[in-house]
């Protein structure tokens, strides 16, 4: 699509939109070339990966670079930048053997990419959104090094040669290879990263990949265009010459830009079903990622236990799931959500546990009244922060109006604020209640309940709990770790306190998704853990 109509897009957008309308293929920049065109309602906030946290960035990310492993169309674990591995008898060091592959600018990537962004990651001065992952994923010192006990090149990672690479594990973690496919854990080439300081990775030209796509253009607006990588490994196998992410304002402009052909996919919710669910291109699907609502502890009425269990009780999660937002999603009377993970027994976690703070106005109405004699108040006004997107306003709009008629007393006042803004509002703590949503990155509950461990980066409650973080210690690096039924057991134990007992977060739902996708456009649909979008394995019918 012509950068001149991606500019002019919406001004020439007419009305002439309609339900169940077909579209075409959008259009492509060259005959013969491949374009994929997405439209999306967040805008991409960065491509460091150890920069950034938001979905839209880890996203585009996950086109640019290579890790040790990759998803397959099944959603399998294949072999990406490694082309084998061994394990030794105690599960504690992975030998890692990488295939022979170039950067983009041609230079070859070595097993030291791998160790300099794993320490990278780890290094307190990097800040880390997601140094954690090195900790669930039990590598040697990780832990010690993000708290500054220790220095970051004591990292259980090390290039043995330019085509070896040797890790060591804490302790046995039997989804290791599986948390490879995360953005922390791709390479970068230190010499090129250092070489463009603080803006790395700014521009097009301060950025290079060893992945299936090169970043082309990003106006740090509304587009993003990557284009297909000539060097990498696997280029014969990748069918998109071009992808395109456009940012849209909301929703309906994305599916009008569906139907007048001018992209391949938009995701919709709420009335958009309704009006284009005959659409030959519409589907729908249960994700993984689950939204909550996170209290800032910091804030006295929310310290109040009684007060968070009144919130929580005062809203139907299924009414928002079913007539707010239509697009498949399911009532979150829980935190970890369905598919992200398989028990020792062969269920889902899910299947196996209980249900928590299901809607109950009535008995909200008693805990507000306890919580009023506790704090010694008849009123509380609180601030609702959440993300500018059609689904975070409805849905916060949505749980106001049922706080303000179940509790009288309260008032809730919305907080609308583009995603960026918003993320670095709740990382500050400068929020009261904050709408958020967490996609796991791993098929284990603890990806969900790890997040509420005193110190975890993502926790901007300030909940803590010493018991908790026990139970979670336990079961990612002690003594459970290895003891797979009674870790399971202690996980289930371990979300009942989160909800049940601390009230430590208010779940809403668990994430649908409505899409409208080009009949064309095969393998384009949801990838429930790690990325939700494998662009690798999508191709475009002739």
């Amino acid at each position: 699509m012509k950068k001149a109509l991606v500019l002019l897009l919406v001004a020439l957008l007419s009305f002439s939109a309609f339900a169940g309308g077909s579209s075409e293929a959008a259009p492509e920049a060259d005959a013969g070339k491949k374009v994929l065109t997405v439209a999306k309602t967040s805008q991409l906030v960065g491509l460091d990966q150890h920069a950034v946290s938001d979905g839209m960035s880890l996203e585009v990310i996950a086109t640019l670079f290579d890790g040790l492993y990759t998803l397959d169309a099944d959603g399998a674990l294949v072999p990406a930048m490694a082309e084998s591995y061994e394990v030794s008898d105690d599960g504690l060091t992975y030998i890692f053997h990488l295939r022979d592959a170039k950067w983009s600018n041609g230079t070859p990537v070595t097993a030291a990419d791998f160790e300099y962004s794993w320490k990278r990651n780890v290094d307190p001065e990097t800040a880390s959104n997601y140094n954690y992952e090195a900790v669930t994923a039990g590598i040697k010192n990780a832990e010690a090094i993000i708290n500054g006990e220790m220095d970051p090149d004591t990292l259980g990672v090390t290039a043995i040669d330019e085509h070896t690479l040797k890790v060591e594990l804490q302790q046995v973690c039997p989804f290791f290879t599986a948390m490879l496919i995360r953005c922390s854990f791709m390479p970068l080439n230190q010499e090129f990263v250092e070489a463009q300081g603080d803006n790395y990775a700014k521009t097009p030209d301060s950025i290079i990949s060893n992945g299936p796509f090169v970043l082309e253009s990003w106006d740090y607006a509304n587009n993003v265009t990557v284009v297909k990588n000539d060097l990498y490994w696997n280029a014969e196998n990748i069918d998109i010459d071009e992808l395109n992410f456009v940012t849209v304002a909301d929703q309906q402009t994305a599916a009008m830009m569906y139907s007048s052909g001018d992209v391949d996919f938009a995701e919709i919710s709420g009335a958009l079903i309704d009006q284009y669910e005959s659409d030959p291109g519409f589907s729908k699907v249960l994700e993984v990622h689950v939204a909550y609502l996170m209290a800032n502890n910091s804030v006295p009425a929310l310290q109040n236990n009684n007060f968070r269990k009144a919130l929580a009780l005062s809203y139907s999660k299924e009414d928002i799931a079913d007539k707010v937002m239509k697009n498949g999603a399911m009532a979150a009377n829980y935190l970890v959500g369905w598919k992200c993970g398989i028990g020792p027994d062969g269920k889902d976690f899910r299947e196996t546990s209980p249900e928590f703070l299901n809607y109950n106005p009535e008995l909200a109405r008693e805990y507000w009244e306890k919580a009023k004699a506790e704090l010694g108040v008849d009123s509380v006004t609180l601030e609702l922060t959440h993300y500018d997107d059609d689904v975070s306003v409805a849905v916060s709009e949505f749980i106001a109006a049922s706080v303000e008629q179940n509790l009288p007393g309260v008032t809730i006042v919305l907080d609308t604020q583009p995603k960026k803004n918003a993320i670095a509002k709740g990382e500050a703590g400068d929020f009261e209640l904050f709408l958020f949503r967490w996609g796991p990155d791993y098929a284990d509950p603890l990806a969900f309940l790890e997040l509420l461990r005193t110190g975890n980066t993502n926790n901007w409650s300030g909940y803590s709990n010493p018991e908790y973080d026990e139970i979670i210690d336990r079961t990612k690096t002690g003594d459970l770790a290895a003891d797979a039924e009674g870790r399971w057991t202690e996980l289930k134990r371990a979300e009942k306190m989160l909800l049940e007992e601390d009230t430590a977060v208010m779940p809403v739902y668990q994430n649908g998704l409505g899409a409208l996708i080009n009949p064309d456009v095969t393998n384009l649909d949801v990838r429930n853990i790690g990325t939700t979008y494998n662009y690798r394995i999508v191709t475009i019918n002739d």
